[in-house]
Parts: structure tokens; C-alpha cells; sequence
């Protein structure tokens, strides 16, 4: 397979390679790059499409319609009406805050995964960078390592992530990139492996925080957890089967 086949089937749809694709992928290095700006791009893409629908909007257009009618039947229901609706908004106002403040199960994966369209050009590099480089955006997020960090991380950013902060990081395995975040400030209750789109995720409690793990192949997800715990936690029995 040449470039322009790849880039052409590419095209049809970024998010499924063949066994061939990948093969000429892994041996070319501007195909994978290309792959990674389309990926990005389909990130976006998708974003910008899923416009999801409030919570309660046919309950609150009901509401809206008959507070409209009590307004109608004179002077005394139209100012409790008036105090109502402005009592409703507070309300809306204070339930989403607290969901921002507090994000629900299912919130937290759909923020790490909205997170991913905001920075495609992560996912464009392939080279590996200085151990150094990486350790200094832990450090910002005081965060001390417990071991040698894994081997392979070709991208790094100090990156809030809705009201949390995080250490972004991208490994370019064989079998496509893998997304790493650990959030510094923010301990999940439990394990959860949970999918998104084309996206497989799975968040793990680690160390002060939560590490988590995104790619459209979840196969290493295993490893590099494991990888991952030796590197925050220094766990030397856990870490024993690891990269």
C-alpha cells in the first residue's frame, strides 16, 4: 500500500483502518500524522454536531405555559406568577452549578472525552520526549512520582480539564495512540472502563488522584495501567507484570 491509497481510505472513514492501514501506518511516519490530524478533526467534528437537548425543557415549556394562563386571570396571579418564575430560574441556576461543581458518573467521562477535541494537534507527533519534560508538568501539579515514568510519551500538557487539573499526555502505540490523563485533585470512587463515541476509556483511582486512559483499541489498557501505577504509586507487586 502507498501513501495516496492510505490517505484515500483514510478519507472514507478515519475512525476504522485495515490490517494493511495500519501496517503502512506503523512504517510511515507522515501517514501517521495525517491519521492523527484526521482523528482530531473527527473529534471536532462530532462535537460540534452532538448538541444535546436540556434536561426538562418539555417540563419547563409546560411550566412557561401555564404560568402564561395564571397571568391571565388578573392582576394578584399575574405577580405570583412573575415571583414564581423567577423563583424556577434561581433554582435552574443553582442546579447547575452544583452539577458543574459535583459532575455525575456519566459526567466525568464525557468531559475527559470532550477535552480530547479541544487539543487534536496532540495527537501529531510521534517522537518521544525527555523524561525531564514530563516530570516538570507533575511537578507544576504537585504531584511526586513514586517511580521512573513509562517509556514512550510523545506529547504533555498542563491541561485543566473542566474544574480540575491535569497532566495531558499522548503515547503513540503500534496499534494507534493512547490518550494518559491524571487528574492531580480529584479521586474517582472506583474502576470504570466506559465507552464514548468511537472512544474506549477506562478512569482509575491512583495515587491522589485519577489516571485515565482513552483510545479507540482498549488491548494495553491493562498494561499501562499497570505501568502507570508503579510510575504514581511505587507499587512494586502490581507493577511486576507491567511494561
Amino acid at each position: 500500500m502507498n501513501c495516496l491509497e492510505y490517505r484515500r481510505l483514510l478519507g472514507s472513514d478515519p475512525r476504522h483502518e485495515s490490517a494493511d492501514m495500519q501496517a503502512h501506518r506503523q512504517e510511515c511516519t507522515r501517514c501517521a500524522e495525517h491519521q492523527a490530524r484526521s482523528l482530531g478533526f473527527e473529534m471536532q467534528l462530532r462535537r460540534v454536531l452532538n448538541v444535546p437537548v436540556p434536561m426538562g425543557l418539555a417540563e419547563r415549556i409546560l411550566l412557561a405555559q401555564t404560568t402564561e394562563h395564571r397571568r391571565e386571570r388578573g392582576d394578584q396571579r399575574r405577580r405570583w406568577g412573575a415571583g414564581f418564575a423567577i423563583a424556577a430560574s434561581l433554582a435552574v441556576a443553582v442546579g447547575l452549578g452544583t452539577l458543574w461543581s459535583a459532575p455525575t458518573a456519566e459526567a466525568f467521562p464525557n468531559m475527559i472525552v470532550d477535552h480530547l477535541a479541544h487539543e487534536p494537534g496532540a495527537f501529531a507527533s510521534s517522537q518521544n520526549l525527555p523524561n525531564a519534560d514530563v516530570q516538570q508538568r507533575f511537578d507544576n501539579r504537585g504531584v511526586r512520582l513514586a517511580a521512573e515514568l513509562p517509556a514512550g510519551i510523545s506529547y504533555v500538557s498542563a491541561c485543566p480539564i473542566g474544574p480540575y487539573r491535569s497532566v495531558h499526555m499522548v503515547m503513540p502505540e503500534k496499534s494507534g495512540p493512547v490518550t494518559v490523563i491524571y487528574i492531580a485533585d480529584h479521586r474517582e470512587s472506583g474502576r470504570d472502563d466506559f465507552e464514548r463515541n468511537a472512544w474506549h476509556g477506562r478512569s482509575v483511582p491512583m495515587g491522589q488522584g485519577t489516571l485515565v486512559l482513552v483510545a479507540q483499541d482498549s488491548a494495553l489498557f491493562d498494561t499501562l495501567e499497570r505501568s502507570w501505577r508503579h510510575s504514581i504509586e511505587g507499587d512494586v507487586n502490581t507493577a511486576a507484570g507491567g511494561r
